[in-house]
């Protein structure tokens, strides 16, 4: 090879041999489609092409004498051209994964098509002159000082968008990654423009394709390493693509029914092995990714163009399904069920991706039916759109304050008063929906993360109107307050109950927290943790609902609560049809449940009492407290303190 060839192109030869190792390597592995990973297949693509362009001007200019001039510019046309679009893709790139795969509106894709139509005519027509000397060889004039213009404005705006969404945790080490290899290419071309003679872009620009594809298209962040199929994290990336698209699609999601109990029959990687079967049949027939929704739950997309065959896919579906799945040393027929979920008819495009996945595995959402394929029905889709405007008004109540506290007042069966009072938080939307029930927003407010907010707002308000109307004065013991899941294992619980007190001037006996049943059974130390510094300091504790399910025995006799809480559904069944079997048995399980927490010292509070009879019964079984419609209803602040007033002289 001619030597002074070799000298000029020994910098292109590294840069193409690591270029085309990504290449393979990028082309054969699996990819979500994701219009981010059609741009970065653009600058794999305009990056060879570019570097391959790099070799002919250097040959070309190398060889000028014996080569047409012809060549020569095009050479050089087509060095730049490439170089534009790799440059250009690497910032569209960037600015996709910051605006988290939305889509471009129509006048900035004028804008993004206007700079290729100048860059395109400075090519065709800016002039282009040459220096070649046994000291080096480069190409300078308009059509090169274009190449440098084009350096420093894509790059600057790659860096613009980086430094302007940096302050996003979720991505902030892609985001340090771009700024330090936009850095090094930045290095390189400024190298280049100020001794062109050093021909190194082509270094420059792989080196930030090496960089680029190790941190941010990093295959193992969307594959499930159990199944191999793409996983939650990709679905939730390409959905929130698909709704910005806003052209309509569908989600199939491919339930087990009864994986669990296959699991217990047979080897534990054995439901592994059935969903690998059911991806591989999946992307074979339908010519689709598939992503692991859950554990037990492998999903799919129908895009717009495929929309018509739904039905027709959804069939070979039920078909494969009703028969064998042949694994390495067994053959399993699965029950199982398709969810099918169409979009914009069940869920609109201005919809939040999480709310969409929040909703596409509920499986209340889907009907009821026996069959292997489930739709949203009506109700579903008024249910959701519900929820959605729980949560705004949930939102607007934390944000503006907004949130009504009530008091329904306990009866002490021993002082013959109300001694004690339950704090219930009500929420009002007047415009749509009403009166909401905690039985509705407190679930909705815990899944998106609203619930610690809401609960310090309702801590606050409520030590505020014991505070300010001295309800001790006034005959209460004490005021219970329900403490929502995650704050009763929250580390901070402590600390945020003490200053609450003292900033309020409330004594901590003053104050009962209700656990429920279920989180006082499935909860672990970090809760122990909380109710002993907490009862150290002078609070104390009442489990609520008790009843409801959850039932441990053993659990409650150690646990530290002073009251426990019966469930108003232990309580009406005895007086539903009274006389018969039923009836006599609730009542055998209620007195037997009553007596057994007597003895071990529990107080006791029965709710739901809504009739004298029932009053009476409790009274006879010895119980401590009564709560119920049968004294009063949960009352406004202002109502609650005339009630005890009036009760209590």
């Amino acid at each position: 090879m001619n030597s002074f060839l070799f000298n000029h192109i020994k910098f292109q030869i590294a840069s193409l041999t690591i270029l085309l190792i990504l290449e393979v390597i990028y082309f054969l592995r699996p990819k979500i489609r994701l219009l981010s990973n059609r741009i970065f297949t653009v600058l794999m693509v305009s990056s060879l092409c570019y570097l391959l362009f790099d070799f002919a001007t250097i040959f070309a200019l190398v060889y000028y004498d014996y080569v047409p001039l012809w060549f020569v510019r095009f050479t050089h046309q087509g060095f730049i051209l490439f170089l534009d679009i790799a440059l250009s893709s690497i910032y569209l790139y960037i600015d996709i994964l910051n605006r988290e795969q939305k889509r471009y509106s129509r006048t900035e894709l004028t804008l993004i098509i206007g700079s290729y139509i100048v860059v395109l005519a400075s090519i065709i027509f800016a002039p282009m002159e040459y220096y070649i000397e046994e000291d080096g060889i480069y190409s300078y004039g308009l059509m090169a000082n274009c190449v440098y213009a084009v350096l420093i404005i894509y790059s600057g705006m790659t860096v613009f968008q980086t430094l302007r969404h940096i302050k996003n945790k979720a991505h902030r080490k892609q985001k340090i990654c771009v700024l330090m290899t936009m850095a090094l290419w930045i290095g390189f071309g400024g190298v280049q423009i100020i001794e062109p003679r050093i021909l190194i872009s082509s270094v420059g620009i792989s080196a930030i394709i090496l960089l680029m594809f190790l941190s941010l298209e990093n295959p193992s962040e969307y594959l499930d390493s159990e199944t191999h199929a793409f996983n939650y994290y990709a679905l939730k990336t390409v959905l929130q693509e698909y709704l910005s698209r806003r052209k309509e699609y569908a989600i199939v999601s491919m339930e087990l029914d009864e994986a669990t109990i296959i699991e217990n029959y047979t080897s534990n990687n054995v439901i592994s092995e059935v969903l690998i079967e059911i991806k591989n049949f999946v992307e074979k027939n339908f010519r689709t990714p598939c992503y692991r929704m859950n554990r037990m739950t492998l999903a799919f997309i129908i895009d717009n163009k495929k929309i018509a065959r739904l039905d027709p896919y959804l069939e070979i579906l039920a078909d494969r399904f009703s028969r064998q799945w042949e694994l390495k040393d067994r053959s399993v027929r699965l029950n199982a069920h398709a969810n099918v979920l169409c979009c914009p008819e069940d869920f609109p495009f201005d919809g939040n991706v999480i709310e969409l996945l929040d909703f596409a595995e509920d499986s209340e959402t889907y009907g009821r039916s026996i069959g292997f394929v489930r739709r949203i029905d009506e109700k579903a889709r008024e249910k959701r759109i519900r929820r959605r405007q729980i949560l705004h008004v949930v939102s607007d109540a934390i944000k503006n304050d907004s949130i009504e506290m009530y008091f329904q007042p306990i009866y002490c069966l021993a002082e013959k008063k109300f001694t004690n009072a339950e704090a219930l938080v009500r929420l009002k939307d007047s415009e749509s929906i009403g009166y909401i029930s905690p039985e509705e927003f407190i679930p909705l407010a815990e899944r998106k993360g609203m619930i610690m907010p809401l609960s310090n707002l309702i801590f606050n308000h409520v030590f505020s109107f014991m505070s300010d109307n001295s309800l001790r004065r006034k005959g209460m013991n004490h005021i219970e307050v329900n403490l929502s899941g995650l704050q009763s294992v929250d580390a901070n619980l402590p600390k945020l109950m003490k200053s609450l007190l003292m900033k309020y001037n409330i004594a901590p006996d003053c104050v009962n927290l209700e656990i429920t049943e279920s989180i006082a059974v499935t909860s672990g130390y970090m809760l122990k943790k909380n109710m002993e510094e907490l009862k150290k300091f002078g609070c104390s504790f009442s489990m609520d609902d008790f009843g409801t399910g959850y039932s441990n025995l053993s659990r409650i006799a150690k646990a530290d609560f002073e009251m426990i809480k019966i469930d108003k559904s232990l309580l009406w069944p005895c007086f539903k049809e009274d006389g018969t079997e039923g009836t006599k048995n609730a009542k055998i399980l209620l007195e037997n449940m009553i007596s057994m927490l007597l003895k071990i010292g529990r107080k006791i509070v029965v709710e739901g009492i809504e009739t004298k009879e029932q009053f009476d019964y409790l009274e006879s079984l010895g119980i401590t407290y009564a709560q119920g419609f049968y004294f009063s209803k949960p009352l406004p602040e202002k109502e609650f303190l005339k009630f005890i007033e009036e009760k209590n002289c």
